[in-house]
């Protein structure tokens, strides 16, 4: 058996089992670990969540200057062009003959445009609109005096204008305009120096630019048209609704396949031309969203891999060994104090904690050895002084008789006779003391029908009349509870025999009853004798004896009969076995 249970043991420690119940309301250490590690990551964990948003923030604020900047860039680039143009103006302003509006003017503007590709025309207005002369000879004699920069000229007080898209009355082609007011010694309005420049320049511009993989630059004009782009359709769509009060801010829109991009957007000609840069928002965030889901999940990855270890690590260098330390401790609860523990295998500490175990185990089997040596002496010596005890009662029993048979009196004779009942009864428990195993109980319902066979052969060897009945329920008490309840027993059946039947009767009959009574127990001695009248008769020594009997065992006694019905002599005692109430501990 030891070595099966040995078996099981080594099994369960190789597949690590752990499914011990707990006591109820004690948490696992594993979850305490969890609990614990969790706590004390979690401020890791929110500084680094703070630190992705921070830098979510920064990542936009950052993606919003970069914008911006290309935006300005672009701008500033294309913007130069339209600054040159007014250089060229003025320094066409300070010739002669484009001055003084003389025969070679027209000579003069068409050797300043040469050959650039982005000048179409060089002109010079009277102060009435119209045109004196001009690079391309069929525009000389146009009146441009309700034309718009031909107005904004007009009111610059001396300052260079521009103006926005507008479709060439010479060539069909959109343009881009700027006037230069010009005036005489005493400031008197001599017309104006007029410049003409093709857009197609910002599309050159565009289509040279380094731009970064995707994005989409356009200059379009305050009312969405675009002007030049590096894709047309696209920047159609993202920047058809550009709102030019939010320049040099970040704006958002979706082409025509659902996409959303970012994009800014940065005046190019004062209010009038603006420049657009925009990008996809997936490509432009994407490593933003890469940082702050990193920011995110780390901390969870984190805890995350911090449980594991720890559901894993409890498991292998803790639990399955507290487990197995458990079962050893049940198994030396079970009295197998052979059985050792193996922990090669184990922790130091669970080693440590293993010999300590093993070292208790050798000294409680040392100290059982001794115990059990120490127990089979003591139940020898009880036996033997119980046999001892019989057998001096036995001899003063004999002693007791011899006395009897010198002794010629009745009553004398009677008396010694009813003391011998007494000693017989006494040395009855002994013997059973004696010969049981148990030598501190006594099964009552052997010690009654023995006690009552014994006193039936005791008056003349029985009577043929009277027979003896035994209704008692199995129940052991403890020998200092026999002893009294025998005698107890023995005064009511003496009594019974003595004066229950005095003369031969053929249903004469005497119970012994033993039965639960509430918490308690009744035992009682019943006769269909002739009776007698309680009231009458004197209490005599059996009757005290009786009495004293059932107070020693903590029980109630007492005696009820009726001439010519019998006779029961009772007596209610508590369950030894029951624990003790208050009043009795007080009545104590």
């Amino acid at each position: 058996m030891i070595a099966s249970f040995r078996e099981n043991l080594i099994q369960e420690r190789r597949d690590g089992a752990t499914n011990e119940a707990l006591p109820e309301g004690a948490a696992p250490l594993r979850l305490r670990l969890l609990f614990i590690v969790t706590i004390a990551l979690t401020p890791i964990a929110v500084v680094s969540v703070l630190q992705g948003m921070d830098r979510a923030q920064r990542d936009e604020a950052d993606i919003h200057e970069r914008l911006i900047e290309t935006a300005r860039a672009a701008a500033s680039h294309d913007g130069n062009m339209i600054a040159a143009s007014e250089q060229i103006v003025r320094a066409v302003a300070n010739l002669p003959d484009v001055r003084d509006a003389t025969e070679d003017c027209n000579r003069a503007l068409s050797s300043a445009v040469g050959s650039s590709p982005y000048i179409v025309n060089l002109s010079r207005t009277s102060s009435t609109g119209h045109v004196l002369c001009a690079a391309i000879p069929k525009a000389v004699g146009l009146d441009i005096s309700n034309r718009p920069i031909f107005q904004a000229a007009l009111h610059s007080k001396g300052q260079y204008v521009t103006i926005g898209p507008t479709q060439s009355s010479i060539v069909p082609i959109t343009v881009v305009g700027g006037m230069l007011p010009l005036y005489d010694a005493a400031g008197k309005f001599q017309g104006t120096v007029g410049i003409s420049l093709n857009l197609e320049w910002l599309k050159d511009l565009l289509r040279n630019r380094q731009l970064p993989e995707g994005a989409i630059a356009s200059v379009f004009d305050k009312h969405g048209k675009i002007l030049a782009a590096n894709e047309s359709p696209v920047a159609k769509a993202i920047f058809a609704n550009a709102n030019p009060a939010l320049s040099n801010t970040l704006q958002s829109a979706s082409d025509d396949m659902g996409r959303k991009w970012v994009f800014a957007a940065t005046p190019l000609l004062r209010n009038e031309i603006y420049v657009g840069f925009a990008m996809r928002e997936a490509t432009l965030f994407a490593p933003t969203y890469i940082h702050v889901t990193t920011d995110f999940l780390m901390p969870v990855l984190m805890i995350g891999l911090a449980w594991i270890a720890i559901w894993f690590g409890t498991d292998r260098l803790v639990t399955r060994w507290i487990m197995y330390l458990k079962r050893i401790s049940g198994a030396y609860r079970a009295g197998h104090y052979t059985i050792r523990p193996s922990l090669d295998a184990a922790p130091g500490e669970f080693q440590s904690l293993g010999a300590a175990l093993s070292d208790m185990a050798s000294a409680i089997q040392d100290r059982d050895r001794k115990l059990r040596d120490a127990v089979a002496q003591k139940t020898e010596l009880i036996r033997e002084i119980h046999h001892r005890v019989k057998n001096n009662l036995q001899i003063v029993m004999s002693l007791l008789s011899l006395q009897a048979g010198q002794v010629s009196d009745p009553m004398s004779r009677s008396a010694l006779a009813e003391a011998q009942m007494r000693i017989r009864a006494l040395a009855l428990v002994h013997r059973m003391l004696h010969e049981i195993e148990d030598q501190t109980t006594i099964e009552l319902h052997r010690l009654l029908g023995d006690l009552a066979h014994q006193i039936a052969e005791g008056f003349g060897g029985g009577r043929d009349d009277v027979r003896i009945e035994i209704d008692v329920i199995p129940a052991s008490v403890l020998a200092d509870i026999a002893i009294p309840l025998a005698l107890f027993s023995v005064e009511a059946l003496t009594n019974a025999y003595k004066y229950a039947f005095p003369e031969q009767q053929s249903d004469g009959i005497v119970r012994v009853v033993l039965k639960r009574e509430g918490d308690g127990f009744l035992l009682a001695v019943e006769d269909n004798g002739v009776g007698y009248d309680t009231a009458a008769i004197r209490r005599s020594m059996g009757s005290r004896l009786i009495t004293n009997f059932g107070l020693q065992v903590g029980g109630e006694s007492s005696v009820k009969s009726t001439p010519g019905k019998g006779t029961i002599v009772a007596l209610h005692f508590p369950n030894p076995e029951s624990p003790a109430r208050p009043e009795d501990i007080a009545a104590q």
